[in-house]
């Protein structure tokens, strides 16, 4: 899905059932729609926000897809999540009004953005959508403590892990879901998953040798999903 010149409302937005609008009744999805700036577009390597600067709205992205990163004392990139349609990021910076980490476009990419100085006002106005940024809220925590988990598993299954849930996730928004783009290089999977690179491209190589994937540059194909499933639940 790329950004084009067709103006697309909350209101017949195809991720009404996933970003910000869900549960919210018509009148309310209206009142929404005069205060959220729509199908702003960024391009690969353009920063939605980066990490230290004031906090200037909550970002849902409408196209495209982008990284969350955060760099260490070293300068070294950490990749914290790989953001599809439809997922809103920058919650975590209403508690101090600034951005903790960065959000990186991946590709081509476009987004609405609800302005900061109107939360307060509209959140007011339309108590359901404040339920709305708990329930994202909550499922960030909820990821991110599953990806703690995984870090602590060999590598094969982080890697069918992250396979299997991005495929997941693109189902749900309406996309292909047996073959996509991984959105990261060799390089930003193994930041992402604390793995060396030469043991991404190594475990992605046997998996592609046991015909359980096909791979095509940064783009994947799964032929076998039950046996990345089965990978799982393994106590190898």
């Amino acid at each position: 899905m790329r950004a084009t010149g067709l103006e697309v409302t909350c209101k017949n937005c195809g991720f009404g059932s996933i970003c910000l609008p869900r549960g919210l009744t018509q009148k309310e999805i209206e009142q929404l729609e005069d205060v959220v700036q729509r199908r702003k577009v960024l391009h690969k390597g353009d920063f939605l926000f980066r990490s230290g600067e004031a906090f200037h709205g909550l970002i849902a992205i409408k196209s495209g897809m982008a990284k969350l990163i955060f760099q260490d004392e070293h300068g070294q990139e950490h990749i914290l999540a790989v953001l599809l349609p439809g997922e809103l990021v920058g919650l975590d910076a209403l508690s101090h009004y600034t951005y903790r980490c960065s959000a990186v476009a991946l590709d081509t990419l476009s987004y609405c953005e609800l302005p900061g100085k109107e939360i307060s006002r509209i959140c007011a106005k339309i108590p359901a959508l404040f339920q709305e940024m708990l329930r994202h809220a909550s499922d960030a925590i909820g990821t991110q403590r599953e990806q703690m988990l995984f870090i602590k598993r060999p590598a094969s299954q982080r890697l069918a892990a992250f396979i299997l849930d991005l495929s997941q996730r693109l189902e749900t928004r309406g996309f292909a879901s047996d073959e996509f783009s991984l959105g990261l290089s060799r390089q930003e999977l193994g930041s992402h998953l604390h793995l060396a690179l030469a043991t991404v491209s190594r475990t992605l190589k046997q998996f592609e040798r046991a015909g359980w994937i096909e791979l095509r540059s940064r783009s994947v194909k799964i032929l076998n999903r039950q046996a990345l499933a089965d990978l799982l639940t393994s106590q190898d």
